[in-house]
């Protein structure tokens, strides 16, 4: 999937941690290096639960679903801090969203895919960061759904 029309706009997001430090796809984080090691941790991902499917929602809504995705990250045992994703123009409203730290990228393309988001930022502790798609899982066939006689 990478040929979607907000691929580049995604790219060119500013990925931000509070007012620790900034993910840019492509680039490497010292700050987030060391937040990883200090942490004992590898992997991390950025993940928004706001605007699903890349169609924005009201702020309540959005609110809401990002209380969800912090009480699903907080039941997966993982770390997370606030942070918000900025375009480059202004033709959309910055996205509250979560730096998970220590999960891998099946997991967070999971997470991801369970609160309708497009694609998220992944990486791994000394990588650059890179925009992951979150393609909806591949339909069941009917062999699958049937129920099992036992």
């Amino acid at each position: 999937m990478t040929d979607h029309p907000l691929k580049e706009a995604y790219e060119a997001t500013d990925y931000r941690v509070g007012d620790r430090f900034t993910i840019r796809c492509g680039a490497l984080s010292a700050p987030l290096d060391a937040l990883l090691t200090d942490n004992g941790h590898e992997h991390w991902a950025y993940i928004t639960a706001c605007n699903p499917g890349s169609l924005p929602l009201d702020a309540a809504e959005n609110r809401r679903r990002m209380a969800d995705l912090a009480r699903r990250i907080a039941c997966l045992g993982l770390s997370m801090l606030e942070g918000e994703g900025v375009g480059e123009g202004n033709d959309w409203p910055p996205e509250p969203s979560l730096l998970v730290l220590g999960i891998g990228q099946t997991a967070a393309v999971e997470l991801g895919r369970e609160f309708g988001q497009v694609a998220i930022v992944i990486g791994r502790r000394g990588e650059p960061a890179r925009l992951c798609f979150c393609p909806p899982p591949p339909p069941r066939t009917a062999e699958q759904t049937r129920p099992h006689q036992g």
